[in-house]
């Protein structure tokens, strides 16, 4: 690359100045489509990166066959490159009800589209020439200090999952209770058909399950059912030898 620069042929790119018959012209000179497809590089529609090269040049407003001097100038604040596709899509469907476009000074295109939503692009030769872009600003120092607001951050949501924690462990409680008593009122109401099924109407006369002779229970719990209250906890938890 060396060797090719030292004799290689400079040729400057630079906005070129337009004269006012120059901009009354639907094509545009050599120098002003140099000057846009270095500056866009690219396809100018939102998320096309087609080479400038193979792109045509489009007027961002209509250019005015009949009468040049009521609209869409040939100048470079008014032309931008669109592969051939989103061409005619801007052509086709554009206006009120499609693709909508405004150029602005620096070359940042806006686009609207059929559905009200607005992308912005801007050229990519931005670093090429560096008088498209606005001077950068001194940082405006921060009076907060960043690790204070993550502190902050942090604890916040720590606070939030600690509030949540007792929340959440009575709802799996109470989740798993009415499982529990479904689980058994199920169990109770098989005991009772085997019950009527060995021995018909006869009650049982066993001790140790006295409920096998109560009626039938409902094997659904309203939403409003709940479980006795957990046994309060003590801080003497001694094991039991």
């Amino acid at each position: 690359m060396r060797q090719l620069a030292d004799t290689a042929t400079i040729r400057p790119v630079e906005c070129p100045t337009v004269s006012e018959d120059e901009a009354l012209r639907y094509q545009p000179s050599a120098a002003l489509e140099r000057w846009i497809r270095c500056r866009d590089m690219t396809c100018r529609f939102p998320g096309c990166d087609r080479k400038a090269a193979i792109c045509d040049l489009d007027h961002t407003t209509p250019f005015n066959q009949a009468d040049p001097s009521l609209g869409g100038l040939t100048v470079p604040w008014d032309l931008a490159c669109y592969c051939r596709e989103h061409h005619r899509l801007k052509t086709f469907h554009g206006g009120l009800g499609g693709w909508r476009d405004e150029q602005l000074p620096d070359g940042t295109i806006v686009w609207t589209s059929p559905t009200g939503r607005v992308y912005k692009t801007t050229p990519d030769g931005y670093d090429l020439f560096p008088q498209l872009r606005e001077a950068c600003r001194a940082p405006t120092p921060r009076k907060r200090s960043r690790c204070k607001e993550q502190a902050k951050r942090v604890a916040r949501a720590r606070g939030k999952v600690r509030e949540q924690r007792p929340v959440n462990a009575e709802t799996r409680r109470i989740n798993h209770a009415r499982k529990r008593e479904i689980e058994l009122r199920r169990w109770r109401n098989q005991s009772r058909r085997m019950l009527i099924l060995f021995k018909g109407k006869q009650e049982s006369t066993s001790p140790w399950c006295t409920w096998v002779n109560d009626p039938f229970e409902p094997e659904t719990l309203p939403p409003d059912w709940q479980p006795p209250p957990p046994p309060p906890h003590t801080l003497d938890d001694d094991p039991p030898f």
